[in-house]
């Protein structure tokens, strides 16, 4: 919030409507009946001044107590709901939207509370923004992406008798956004929409169709050697993750952050501390003027060899707009169109001419091709409301796979991480990758298949001996975890390869799994001090083997 004067304008230049802050309850009233409105007001006026709409995040220990920082306030929830309702009437001409606090399943749960205490929490929140201001909307977040935790929360609001205490639900899914420079890594993050309306049709039917925000979601570039490079990548990120949340209908995005404060880990801004601009600034803005303030979602295409590659349409101005890459780990590919167009790129805003017929080369970064021929639009406008085709459809599949070492198309599993790992193939033509000395390797399922409801799973695995010595693993599994601890667990039962130096299988059995990819993958394989190993492949099914 500091410098909100400086930065606000700034940002608001490059297409940014709303900022997301506010001062935590003790900045406010740091003793009962005693009120500081000042960093309000003067957020709330930095914010018209630029016309730029503060969501608040409400978040505040107990005034004057002993309890850990960022503890919910279950303690004094009659005070919280006070400082709510006193917030609320004061700024509702100029405040709409009301986050009930910061990441409460994640390192912002300083007591250690459970999602059963976030629901009583929200609907305290609820109750009290209702009261002052019956129009207020009041929203419901979690670190990461944890569908698990919001519905156990409004499960527990509707057993305590207080049903739908809510009105939006926000998400950070910065793993899953780290995920899309891998190979099929879009493919979890095209997803959360789809995931997060069925658990609400379970959990609360009456609010299936409630809006779905991402209030948190970047790209730190500090840290990084080739600078220009990281800036490069991070803007190119930052396009490819607001179309996809554009085109799954989710309502707002957040990026985090403006500048890079004082004091605070840099790296993550579209400003540096400078106040100099970086490439994601410049991609915000060009983006912003390609689409629209409020870009009008119409569609989608398959694009390139396979109709393995991306493209999105959107109604831009005064044309339809395709914005498109190619699938990451795949060659670029070759385009062309049935009518002249224009290409930009969010480096290069200016348009260049591409006559009909004309190649287009499509790489990793993102473009923007305006002027769509009205086929290609019809045919976006045809697939809207189909569910996004690529990795396929395993809907109706009881087992998914993945063949590793080989050609062959993944089934469903899809290997997370660094994919360059060596691949052996052995003199009877079967083949896998290697796997250093006690190296884990992460994976995930695809979305149609892995339930984010607790479900049982059987996981197998097939592996190799390269040499003697130790050779053993564990199985480490997400699960839907209440009270912001780790969301994986040690199945418990250690693989240990026997001497044979064939191909070896073994299976474990899970009974609680909640595949949502929380922090990017559902399953990993965890050696302990074991020998180099060959992984040949990959199952996970609904039934036993």
């Amino acid at each position: 919030m500091g410098g909100a004067g400086e930065w606000m304008p700034r940002v608001r230049e490059a297409g940014v409507t709303t900022a997301r802050a506010f001062p935590e309850w003790p900045v406010i009233a740091p003793r009962k009946g005693e009120w500081h409105w000042e960093k309000a007001d003067a957020l709330v006026k930095a914010a018209a001044d630029s016309h730029i709409e503060i969501t608040a995040v409400m978040m505040g220990t107990v005034p004057g107590s002993k309890e850990k920082p960022h503890t919910f306030p279950m303690s004094d929830l009659e005070g919280w709901s006070d400082f709510i309702g006193q917030s609320v009437a004061r700024y509702k001409d100029h405040i709409h939207y009301w986050e009930v606090w910061n990441e409460g399943n994640g390192g912002f749960n300083g007591g250690h509370h459970t999602s059963a205490d976030y629901g009583r929490l929200a609907a305290a929140t609820y109750a009290a923004a209702k009261k002052a201001d019956p129009s207020a909307q009041v929203g419901l977040t979690t670190a990461s992406f944890d569908p698990a935790y919001l519905e156990r929360a409004i499960l527990a609001q509707k057993a305590a008798g207080t049903p739908g205490q809510f009105d939006y639900l926000c998400v950070h899914p910065y793993e899953l956004a780290d995920g899309i420079s891998r190979p099929n890594g879009e493919i979890p993050y095209l997803w959360m929409s789809h995931l997060m309306r069925d658990a609400l049709k379970e959990s609360a039917p009456d609010k299936a169709n409630a809006d779905l925000w991402i209030t948190e979601i970047g790209r730190n570039v500090a840290k990084r050697k080739d600078q220009p490079a990281a800036e490069q990548e991070a803007a190119s990120a930052l396009v490819k993750l607001y179309v996809m949340s554009l085109a799954q209908g989710i309502s707002h995005v957040q990026w985090f952050e403006a500048q890079d404060p004082a004091g605070e880990e840099p790296g993550f801004g579209l400003l540096k501390r400078d106040g100099s601009t970086r490439a994601s600034y410049d991609a915000l803005k060009s983006m912003t003027a390609v689409l629209g303030p409020r870009p009008k979602y119409l569609g989608w295409l398959a694009l390139g060899e396979g109709g393995h590659h991306f493209g999105f349409v959107f109604q831009g101005p005064s044309t339809p707009v395709l914005v498109a890459w190619k699938a990451a780990g795949e060659p670029d590919q070759q385009l062309t169109f049935p009518a002249n167009v224009q290409v930009r790129t969010p480096a290069d805003f200016a348009a260049k001419p591409l006559q009909f017929g004309e190649i287009l080369t499509l790489g990793a970064d993102p473009v923007f091709i305006a002027n769509l021929p009205a086929v290609l639009t019809a045919e976006a406008a045809s697939n809207r409301d189909q569910n996004f085709p690529w990795g396929g459809d395993f809907s109706k599949a009881k087992t998914v796979g993945l063949q590793l070492g080989s050609a062959a198309p993944s089934q469903g599993i899809y290997r997370c991480g660094p994919q360059e790992m060596p691949h052996i193939t052995f003199p009877d033509g079967t083949a896998g990758i290697r796997l250093n000395a006690n190296q884990s390797t992460q994976f995930h399922l695809h979305p149609s298949f892995a339930s984010i409801h607790t479900r049982e799973y059987w996981v197998r695995i097939t592996v190799r001996r390269t040499m003697p010595g130790n050779i053993g693993m564990n199985l480490h599994y997400e699960v839907a975890d209440s009270q912001g601890g780790s969301s994986y667990r040690n199945v418990g039962t250690w693989f240990a390869l026997s001497k044979d130096e064939g191909w070896q299988t073994f299976t474990w059995h899970v009974k609680d799994a909640c595949f949502a990819k929380m922090w990017g993958y559902d399953i990993s394989l965890v050696p302990e001090q074991s020998q180099p190993f060959v992984l040949g492949k990959v199952e996970v099914s609904t039934a036993p083997f």
